[in-house]
Formats: C-alpha cells, sequence, structure tokens
C-alpha cells in the first residue's frame, strides 16, 4: 500500500514537471500550480516553486479568487493574465523609498553550464493605478537563492552582481498599462547558476523614472510608486541566436507604429474590374480604425471606379491581426478593442458615402484575425493583416 501510494505521488510529481514546456528551467511559470489557500495579499508562496527574497511578500492573484487577489480586477487595477488564470505582483519603485520593493524568486530546473547562451522572457504589465513607470526590471542568476532578513531593497552595488543580472535588450521604461510586455535578452552563464529573482536591483538614481497620470475610469488614488504585474518566466538554452527572438511582438499592442502599403497602380494597365477593385486594399495602424493619409489617393480612385460602374455593388471586408485579436479576447471589455475589424470597414464605408457613393451599394463584414495574409508574428506580417478588402458582390 506504501508503494502504491509513493508511485502515485511520484507520478503526480513528474506530471507537474512534464506539462509544461520541457526546454523551460523555469518551474510553474505562470504561477498556475498552488498549495494552500490564497485569501490575501503577501502569498507569492501559494504558488509552488516561488517565495520572495525578502521579509516583505510578493503577491499573487488569481481569476478563481475574491478581492483584493482577484483578476483581472484587484486591489492595483485590473489585467487579464498572460497565460491561465494566476499571475504574481511585485512593487519595483517607491517615491524617495517610501516603500519597500517585493521580489520573486524561485529555483531552476537544473543549474546552468558555464559558457552555455540561454534565452531569458518574463512578461510585465504595469498595474493601473501606478503613478510611475520604471525601466531596469531584471532578472537575476545566482548560484545561491537571495536573502534579505528583513523588510527592504535588494540594491547590488559590485560589478560582478550586475553581470548576473539581465534587463531587456533596449531596457526600456514598461509604462504600458493594458496588456503584456516581454523583457527579453540572452544571458551567457558564468556557471552553476541555480536560482533566479525577478525585480529592481537598481538605487533610484539610477532609475529611469517616468511620471503617469491617472487614467479614466478607475476608482482610487495612485499609489506614488510603479507596480507591476508578472506572467509567464521563461529560462531556456538557445543553440541559434535566432531562438531567441527579443522582437516582442508577440506581446505588445499598441507601441510601434508601422502601416503596410502598396504602391499605387496605374488603372490603365490591363487589369478586370475585380483585379482593380481587390487592388484598393487599405491597411491601418495597430489598434486604429483610423484611415492613414496616404490611402486617400487609392480611396478616391475607388471613387471615380465605383462612379464609372454604377450597377456594381462592394463588399468591405474588415481584418484585425493575431495579437489585435488576442487582446480582444482576453480583455472583451476594452472599448478601444471591440469591433476593431468592422469599425475599420464602416471608416472606408463612410468615406465613400461622403464622397456620393450610394450606402445601399455599400456592404460591410467582420473577419477578426480568422483570414490573415500572413501567418507570421513579425512586423510586416501583422501589418498586412491589419486591413480591409475590398470585393465586388457577385
Amino acid at each position: 500500500m506504501k508503494n502504491l501510494m509513493l508511485a502515485t505521488i511520484l507520478a503526480a510529481l513528474c506530471f507537474q514537471v512534464y506539462s509544461q514546456d520541457v526546454s523551460n528551467l523555469i518551474l510553474n511559470p505562470s504561477f498556475e500550480s498552488t498549495s494552500g489557500k490564497l485569501k490575501k495579499l503577501k502569498q507569492i508562496n501559494i504558488a509552488s516553486e516561488w517565495d520572495s527574497p525578502t521579509a516583505l511578500k510578493a503577491d499573487l492573484y488569481s481569476m478563481e479568487k475574491d478581492l483584493p487577489v482577484s483578476a483581472p480586477v484587484n486591489n492595483r487595477g485590473k489585467e487579464y493574465p498572460m497565460d491561465g488564470d494566476n499571475y504574481a505582483g511585485i512593487l519595483a519603485y517607491s517615491y524617495n523609498n517610501k516603500e519597500p520593493r517585493t521580489y520573486i524568486q524561485t529555483q531552476l530546473l537544473s543549474p546552468m553550464s558555464k559558457g552555455v547562451e540561454y534565452c531569458v522572457k518574463f512578461n510585465v504589465s504595469l498595474s493601473d493605478l501606478s503613478k510611475y513607470a520604471i525601466n531596469n526590471l531584471g532578472m537575476y542568476f545566482g548560484k545561491e537563492p537571495l536573502y534579505l532578513e528583513g523588510k527592504g531593497d535588494v540594491i547590488f552595488q559590485k560589478e560582478d552582481e550586475f553581470r548576473n543580472v539581465i534587463t531587456n535588450v533596449e531596457n526600456k521604461v514598461y509604462n504600458g498599462r493594458y496588456n503584456w510586455e516581454t523583457v527579453c535578452a540572452m544571458y551567457t552563464s558564468t556557471g552553476k547558476e541555480s536560482y533566479v529573482t525577478i525585480g529592481n536591483f537598481y538605487n533610484n538614481k539610477d532609475v529611469k523614472v517616468e511620471k503617469l497620470g491617472k487614467l479614466d475610469g478607475f476608482t482610487g488614488t495612485q499609489a506614488p510608486s510603479a507596480y507591476y504585474y508578472i506572467d509567464q518566466v521563461e529560462v531556456f538554452l538557445i543553440e541559434d541566436i535566432t531562438d531567441c527572438d527579443c522582437s516582442n511582438q508577440m506581446n505588445k499592442i499598441n507601441t510601434e507604429s508601422i502601416i503596410y502599403h502598396k504602391d499605387l497602380v496605374k488603372q490603365d494597365g490591363n487589369y478586370t474590374l475585380n483585379e482593380l477593385v481587390s487592388m484598393g486594399t487599405v491597411y491601418f495602424d495597430v489598434t486604429r480604425s483610423s484611415i492613414d493619409k496616404m490611402f486617400i489617393e487609392g480611396l478616391d480612385k475607388m471613387v471615380d471606379l465605383l462612379n464609372e460602374n454604377s450597377d456594381i455593388k462592394i463588399e468591405l471586408h474588415g481584418h484585425t491581426d493575431k495579437m489585435e485579436f488576442s487582446a480582444i479576447k482576453k480583455d472583451p471589455e476594452n472599448e478601444l478593442l471591440i469591433n476593431l475589424g468592422i469599425n475599420r470597414a464602416n471608416k472606408i464605408k463612410n468615406y465613400l458615402v461622403k464622397k456620393g457613393i450610394s450606402e445601399d451599394r455599400l456592404s460591410t463584414f467582420n473577419h477578426d484575425a480568422s483570414q490573415p495574409v500572413s501567418a507570421s508574428y513579425s512586423e510586416l506580417s501583422l501589418a498586412k493583416n491589419r486591413r480591409v478588402e475590398f470585393k465586388i458582390v457577385d
């Protein structure tokens, strides 16, 4: 009987380890596995394999729990988990050091090998009630766990300590209070690192700080601090530099502006009417439905084409890219993203109507991200998918 119980326990432990991506050295990377009852703040230790190195513990939030540790709405604002139902929360900065920082820490699945390159990623979202945003969020690699007996900040002073702290390749200020941004970099092991700690390890004077206004729609007072939600932590060995994509495109919305644009085709070419109409595709900026001025000439040519062919009717098909649609699913109440595809189609329709095209000749359709013209997550591919296409009604 004892042997049977032992086998059952071992099987359960093996499932816990191998049910995640086997290449990831972080156990429980999105804080989904828990032990104990999550009822209050400062309970990061409820997440299996995770704890804090100081006496002041970090927080754990869950979609299955009530305030103040609930998700998406909690004591700090609103954010949906990037993966699963849970995420962690740390205080990374406070004005004049009035509040101690918090950190999260875990042991790697196995020690790192000297001279080997690893890809490091974790995802952050600034809480809505934070008055400040900072850079220098990082991951520290150590042979032993960090430990501070009381409440306080873990601030490094020595060059060799900072050599083991990885920040994003751009080390930007993380000021996004909606959706997730990825901290990503490569780390070359000094040998036998077994623990990782996430937080801010720099003196305030060495931290770039941005002051933010309060967002509309949130009750409560802004806290004079920078508080970040943390989710989906990854550390994995890479054989090629291209295995560690730090372009951050998988997780960012509404950052860089990029609009795809094809050169206008002369209409005196040897094209059918259907081909000429299909050439009128209009592309959009990230999360936007406004028409960029570069497409006005093409739309005016479409008006001429419709006037010359008064018997045809046109369908306007609105599309979003994969990241926009993913953001919609994670936050279905976000007014910026709801019905983005159909809003884009309606913008084009309204322009044509203002130019004299009868409304009953135009119909709009919403496809979200179900019909991509490019399947990759590169900036160019995503830009090609944010579009309104024209089609003659058969």
